[in-house]
């Protein structure tokens, strides 16, 4: 690390809550001017040891050790001095932006707010300051003007107007605790950049605080990782990326190059050399090893990968190769990538059949007696998944993911189109019929939120099966319960527990056990893992597969996360305002895409790179 003085300073710092250990001999700098990047899994103490610098402590909490900020002993001021530090010399950006955002006040009063407790302006000048402030995070006055409110924004839009909280009295250091979790990669990309120009322009120091590794490379000078509330590795990007210490960097590491976006090198050092996928050659895509040819290699490997091509989605035309994809590419990607063979599948018709489906919703009054025109959220999509397929939606937030999904699950009227499962029209009413969904299962992004915390997991996950015509009896109930809940790892005693004493991951694998116990066909991933940290999300990821294999599933995957969706999937679809604008093989889109907004997609994909130490 620079020798300078730094300008935070964290020495043998402890941590403790109500006699519970929680941080455990913390010293790391953070210098003026640079970017300290915090990595470690879930619950491994990166939020806490943000909260330890703002010193926002829970009652019970006992903390040692020194904690210095431009010389300051932060552990000594009084609340009254903390309270003038943090927002002017300290500022933070919390995971979510929904949550840290009140949802009665303006944008302009949250932001104003920040302002005329730290700075002594008129109203003028401090209204001034904000509109120049808010211009600045990219959300100008003529086009999101003072009193719009937190919810007539985009989650990228919102967590601008959090930035904006955290630098309108320019501190000298920010602490941005997953600033971009949860947020499509054209926005990710947008916030990312908006960090590094705020640093350049402002001079100031950025603790980044994320599980994306990728994120993480391409913006950090130096690496803390952490791990059940200690340090286990930290040093400068090179040397810790590029040669890790120990064990448990190597293995977020790989589960992190597991699944990179082959769209050019997946990980590269300085000189765009290709480095450490060795481990993503052993894992397939979810279902394709049953229809697929293996690759000769000079040793077995658990899971063989296919070279050959997909046949039951075909390009539509031809295109000339873009210049952002090497004619020679698809002969480069990564062996992990999916690829399905030319073997049918067991069914010869398709699973899941949507034709020419429109969703509108109304417009909004404009007169007593009339309405602005209606918005068309799902413009004629077509696509069809085959039995035990495993198909991938991406695009940004807005393109009608989530209404597309709210149509197919029956939450929603359809205004033109028709759906059919197993051959049979399921919505002659312009709404999937009942008998349908219990066919189709969902799993939403954030498994807490699905869960209502008053009950026990066991009548959680036997939920569903209220949608059967003749559910089974008590029981009968208890031992699907218990079946299904260590079929995705779990424990049948775990069905009586509480959905708040599970980990981030273990809730996700309860949200799976729901979805299963009515043994769908078909099964909506939304955002599934993309707000789990790399380990964990390698982990759902392989538990998908195993049951996949297991169960003959098919999978509907939603997400932002092109990496996922290229790791699990054999198809693509991209869509943009409500169309599918390109579709086919995942290996072919993603390695030599056709159309700009798919490359648009890839080209903002942060891929994890490894500057020479």
């Amino acid at each position: 690390m620079n020798a300078e003085s730094p300008l935070l300073r964290m020495d043998n710092v402890q941590l403790s809550i109500h006699q519970t250990p929680i941080l455990q001999d913390i010293s790391l700098q953070v210098q003026a001017g640079q970017t300290l990047g915090l990595i470690g899994e879930s619950g491994s103490g990166k939020s806490m040891t943000a909260l330890s610098i703002m010193q926002l402590l829970p009652r019970g909490s006992r903390q040692t050790g020194s904690i210095r900020f431009q010389g300051q002993a932060l552990e000594k001021l009084p609340e009254a001095e903390l309270c003038e530090l943090r927002g002017s010399d300290i500022g933070m950006i919390f995971q979510e932006p929904m949550t840290a955002l009140n949802p009665v006040k303006s944008i302009g009063e949250q932001v104003g707010e920040s302002i005329r407790l730290h700075r002594r302006l008129s109203r003028d000048e401090a209204q001034a300051l904000t509109l120049r402030t808010l211009e600045r995070v990219g959300l100008p006055n003529t086009k999101f003007p003072l009193n719009r409110y937190p919810h007539e924004l985009s989650g990228g839009q919102r967590q601008r107007v959090v930035i904006a909280i955290a630098i309108a009295c320019q501190p000298r250091l920010l602490i941005a605790d997953e600033p971009t979790t949860a947020l499509d990669v054209t926005t990710q990309a947008g916030i990312l950049e908006l960090l590094k120009s705020l640093q350049q322009d402002e001079g100031l120091a950025l603790m980044l605080i994320s599980h994306d590794l990728a994120v993480v490379s391409n913006m950090a000078n130096d690496i803390v990782v952490m791990h059940k509330g200690r340090i286990v590795e930290q040093g400068g990007l090179g040397a810790v990326f590029g040669s890790p210490a120990h064990r448990y960097t190597q293995m977020l590491f790989d589960a992190s190059a597991l699944t990179q976006v082959s769209h050019g090198p997946a990980v590269q050092t300085a000189d765009a050399d290709v480095v450490g996928v060795e481990m993503a050659a052993r894992v397939s895509p979810i279902n394709s090893d049953s229809r697929s040819t293996p690759t000769p290699t000079p040793t077995p490997t658990p899971t063989p990968t296919s070279t050959s091509t997909s046949t039951s989605t075909p390009t539509p035309t031809p295109t000339p190769t873009p210049t952002s994809a090497p004619a020679s590419a698809p002969a480069s990607a990564p062996a992990h990538t999916s690829a399905v063979s030319a073997a049918p599948h067991a069914s010869t018709s398709p699973l899941l059949q949507v034709e020419n489906l429109i969703c509108e919703y109304p417009g909004r009054r404009i007169g007593l007696f009339s309405h602005a025109p209606a918005f068309r959220a799902v413009d004629r999509v077509s696509f069809d998944i085959q039995h035990g397929e495993s198909i991938g939606l991406v695009g940004e937030s807005g393109c009608g993911k989530s209404t597309l999904t709210r149509a197919l699950l029956g939450l929603m009227h359809l205004h033109d189109g028709r759906i059919r499962l197993n051959g049979e029209e399921v919505s002659a009413a312009h709404v999937v019929s009942r008998a349908a969904r219990q066919q189709m299962q969902v799993v939403f992004q954030d498994p807490y939120g699905s869960f209502n915390p008053r009950h026990r997991v066991g009548r959680l996950v036997s939920e569903p099966l209220h949608v059967l015509d003749e559910p089974p009896e008590r029981k009968a109930t208890q031992r699907r319960v218990a079946s299904v809940l260590e079929s995705v790892g779990l424990h049948a005693d775990d069905s009586n527990k509480f959905i708040h004493e599970f980990s981030g991951g273990q809730r996700q694998r309860i949200a799976i056990a729901r979805s299963l116990i009515i043994e769908p066909s078909l099964i909506i991933l939304d955002e599934a893992v993309s707000a789990l940290d790399v380990s964990v999300r390698a982990q759902v990821l392989q538990l998908l597969d195993t049951l996949a294999r297991e169960q003959g599933l098919a999978y509907l995957f939603i997400s932002h996360d092109l990496s996922v969706v290229q790791r699990v999937t054999e198809r693509v679809m991209v869509m943009q305002h409500g169309q599918i604008v390109e579709q086919g093989d995942t290996a072919a889109v993603f390695v030599n895409p056709q159309h700009p907004y798919t490359r648009e997609l890839l080209a903002a994909t942060p891929r994890l790179r490894i500057p020479s130490s």
